[in-house]
C-alpha cells in the first residue's frame, strides 16, 4: 500500500514528510473498526481539517483573481467550488477512492457510493497535508486541482481598462500622458479608501475614491473621460 500513496505523491507533486500522517488521512473509519488490532486512527478529524483549510485556499485565490467582486460575489464562487459535486469530480480525476483504505463492506459498494467517500477524503487529505507541510504549501496544491474550475469563473463586474484608454485618448487629441497622484489614504489598513486625482501638467482634470490605487486611478481615469467628452460635445455645440 505504500508504492500506491507513493502513486499517489507523485500524481500530485508532493512529498509528505509524516507518512503515517497521509495513510492516516487516507484511512476510512470503517477499515479501523475492521483492523482494531493495529490501532489505527482514521481520517475523519483530518476531514475537519481540511474542510476548514480548503475554505480559506479557495477565499485566497477568489480574493486574488477577483479585485472587483464583492463579498457576496465572491461567497457565492466560493461555494461552487467546494460543494461536495466539485470534490467528487477531483477525487474522481485523481482516482482517490483506489488509495483509501476501506472496510470490506464499504470496499464492494457501488460507485457513487465510493466517490461520496473519495470526496470527503479529498479534504482530510488537504488537512493532512497542511498540518504536514503548512498553508502555502496546501494552497498551491488546491490551486493546482482546482485550477480547470477557476479559469471557468468571471469576475461579476467586468473589468474596463480606463488608464488606458485616457492615455491613448490623450496622446491622441492632445499629444501629452497623465499623471495620477494619492491624495489621501483614509480608514484601516485592511480596508483603506484611497482617493486619487488626475493631473495634466498642475491642472487636476478628475478625482475618485477606491479599495485600492489600482481601482481608484481606473475610477479617475474613467471620471476624466467623461469629462473631457463632455467639454468636446459643449465645444461642437452651434452657437
Amino acid at each position: 500500500m505504500e508504492n500506491s500513496f507513493s502513486e499517489l505523491e507523485n500524481l500530485l507533486g508532493i512529498n509528505f514528510k509524516d507518512k503515517d500522517l497521509l495513510k492516516k488521512a487516507l484511512t476510512h473509519s470503517s477499515y479501523r473498526i475492521a483492523h482494531k488490532e493495529e490501532k489505527l486512527e482514521d481520517n475523519e478529524r483530518l476531514e475537519f481539517m481540511g474542510d476548514a483549510v480548503l475554505n480559506l485556499c479557495i477565499s485566497f485565490l477568489l480574493y486574488q483573481k477577483f479585485p472587483l467582486d464583492r463579498e457576496g460575489d465572491l461567497t457565492k464562487k466560493r461555494a461552487y467550488l467546494v460543494c461536495k459535486e466539485r470534490l467528487i469530480k477531483i477525487a474522481e480525476k485523481l482516482a482517490l477512492r483506489n488509495y483509501i483504505l476501506m472496510g470490506r463492506r464499504e470496499r464492494a459498494l457501488d460507485l457513487k457510493s465510493q466517490l461520496n467517500i473519495a470526496g470527503r477524503s479529498l479534504e482530510a487529505l488537504l488537512g493532512a497535508l497542511f498540518l504536514d507541510q503548512g498553508l502555502e504549501r496546501t494552497c498551491s496544491v488546491v490551486e493546482k486541482l482546482f485550477s480547470s474550475y477557476l479559469r471557468r469563473l468571471k469576475s461579476t463586474h467586468s473589468i474596463v481598462d480606463y488608464k488606458t484608454k485616457l492615455q491613448e485618448h490623450l496622446q491622441k487629441e492632445k499629444g501629452i500622458i497623465p499623471f495620477y497622484e494619492v491624495l489621501k489614504i483614509t480608514g484601516p489598513s485592511h480596508k483603506p479608501k484611497i482617493k486619487v486625482a488626475i493631473k495634466l501638467g498642475e491642472q487636476i482634470i478628475a478625482q475618485a475614491i477606491g479599495k485600492s490605487k489600482k481601482e481608484a486611478e481606473n475610477l479617475a481615469a474613467k471620471r476624466a473621460l467623461l469629462i473631457l467628452s463632455q467639454k468636446k460635445t459643449e465645444k461642437e455645440k452651434p452657437l
